[in-house]
C-alpha cells in the first residue's frame, strides 16, 4: 500500500511543523533583538530579519505543501529515509480525530507516525497492520 498527505491536510503534521517554524523565528528574532541592544546598526539587522523572514516563509509553504509518501509492504514500513522492519514493531495506537497511527516500537531510528489525509488510508493501513501484528 502506498499512500501520500501534506501536512497542510493533517492536524497533527501541521501542528508539528509550524511549532518548528516559529520556533525559527523567535530564535531568530531574539538574536536580531540582543544585536540591536548591543549597539548593532538596527537597519542593517533589520534587513537580516526581513530577508531571514522571507527565507523562512517560503519553507513553511513548500515544508506544508510538499506530498510525502509512506509505503507498507510486505515486511517495510517505507517513508524515506527511514525504514521500519513490521517485525520490530511491538504495538501501535490509531487516532482518528488526528489522522495519525503511533506506531511503538524498538530502537531509536525509523518511522515512527504515520499520517494520513484521507480516512480511506488511515483504516487501510490500520487493517494490513492489525493483520500484520495479529491485533484485535
Amino acid at each position: 500500500m502506498i499512500w501520500s498527505y501534506r501536512a497542510i491536510k493533517n492536524p497533527a503534521a501541521r501542528k508539528k511543523w509550524l511549532m518548528l517554524i516559529t520556533a525559527l523565528l523567535i530564535i531568530f528574532f531574539s538574536y536580531g533583538a540582543y544585536r540591536v541592544l548591543t549597539g548593532e546598526n538596527w537597519i542593517r539587522i533589520a534587513l537580516l530579519l526581513v530577508l531571514f523572514s522571507l527565507f523562512i516563509f517560503l519553507y513553511a509553504i513548500i515544508t506544508l505543501g510538499k506530498p510525502r509518501y509512506y509505503s507498507i509492504d510486505d515486511d517495510f514500513i517505507i517513508y524515506k529515509p527511514f525504514k521500519t522492519r513490521l517485525g520490530d514493531l511491538e504495538d501501535y495506537s490509531v487516532d482518528g480525530n488526528r489522522m495519525i497511527i503511533k506506531l511503538k516500537k524498538k530502537g531509536i531510528f525509523g518511522v515512527r507516525t504515520l499520517y494520513f489525509e484521507k480516512v480511506e488510508d488511515l483504516k487501510e493501513a490500520e487493517k494490513i497492520l492489525r493483520r500484520k501484528l495479529k491485533k484485535t
